[in-house]
């Protein structure tokens, strides 16, 4: 049977991680092992890792510094001994089916793919607050510079030669996942298991220093693909208007309205889109009427996300 690894880094997460460890070890496929790198957490988390000491699927290692999630992943997957390798947050979960069904499409598939990825879901307050579906296939290169567009990263299964490439840039604090996909996608192809087979908890402590690292992701992949980038004028444009939307996000959620009018208009003038005409329009309008429409958003939102259950 086929020895599947899952490469777990976590830092002071000690309320998730025996749940992020329980899901690979509740797999239907039984010959799995999970590499948990502690990244010199100072909470619980490494007595919460000792209580697994006996069991041999688990092995953990324990960073003396806090390093970063790049480096823990690839200390991870350099100990890892599968065959293929998996990535998990520590705060994500998996189907117990996952891995099965994930082996079964790379037993149809050649060796030019590389990667297969599932749907999933994001869960707030017991609420699917949003659907990941799996709908791009076969060579996606060079399209995934501009939108990674592979959500979740915990639901990517790669062959262990994948890493060969150079696993994950520890100069990348975070968006390392979209990272690691361009410079996979050059190389190989990539297919779905057209199921929901991971969940994500969605954490609403700082929104707006989540939207901060979307830009400062987006200016990280700019810095290190600029070449690439400027040869595919569409990417160009496409990363542009990504950038100015997520500025204009931010400012909106700072209740800065002419700065988020301006880069919402410098967005669509890239390329149109529903959210910059929105982001425009509630900059004027105001606050009331801002507040109004989330709750009218998110009650879309959920609505939608009823009808995929």
């Amino acid at each position: 049977m086929t020895l599947v690894s899952a490469v777990l880094p976590t830092y002071n997460r000690a309320e998730y991680v025996s749940g992020a460890v329980d899901t690979v070890l509740e797999q239907t496929h039984d010959e799995i092992e999970v590499v948990v790198v502690n990244d010199g957490s100072t909470d619980d988390t490494a007595a919460k890792l000792a209580t697994y000491a006996d069991d041999d699927r688990v092995r953990v290692r324990h960073n003396d510094e806090n390093r970063g999630i790049s480096v823990s992943m690839n200390r991870a997957a350099t100990v890892a001994d599968g065959e293929f390798i998996c990535v998990l947050n520590d705060d994500d979960r998996w189907h117990e089916e996952k891995v099965e069904k994930q082996l079964d499409a790379f037993a149809e598939l050649g060796e030019e793919y590389g990667v297969v990825y599932t749907g999933g879901v994001v869960r707030q307050d017991e609420k699917v607050v949003r659907v990941y579906r799996p709908d791009r296939e076969g060579d996606i290169y060079p399209d995934v510079i501009a939108r990674f567009g592979l959500h979740p990263h915990s639901s990517h299964m790669l062959r262990a030669e994948c890493f060969d490439l150079g696993g994950f840039d520890p100069d990348f604090p975070r968006g390392v996942d979209w990272d690691h996909c361009i410079r996979l996608a050059k190389e190989y192809k990539f297919a779905a298991v057209d199921e929901r087979l991971v969940e994500r908890i969605f954490h609403t402590d700082n929104i707006s220093q989540q939207l901060t690292h979307g830009i400062e992701v987006n200016q990280l992949i700019w810095q290190k693909y600029r070449d690439e980038i400027e040869r595919y004028p569409a990417i160009e444009r496409r990363l542009r208007e990504k950038q100015s939307r997520a500025r204009a996000r931010v400012a909106l959620e700072r209740g800065q309205r002419r700065r988020a009018f301006g880069y919402a208009r410098r967005a669509m003038g890239y390329e149109p889109s529903a959210e910059s005409v929105f982001i425009m329009a509630f900059s004027v309008l105001g606050r009331r009427a801002l507040a109004g429409a989330r709750t009218a958003r998110d009650a879309a939102m959920n609505w939608r996300a009823s009808l995929d259950e």
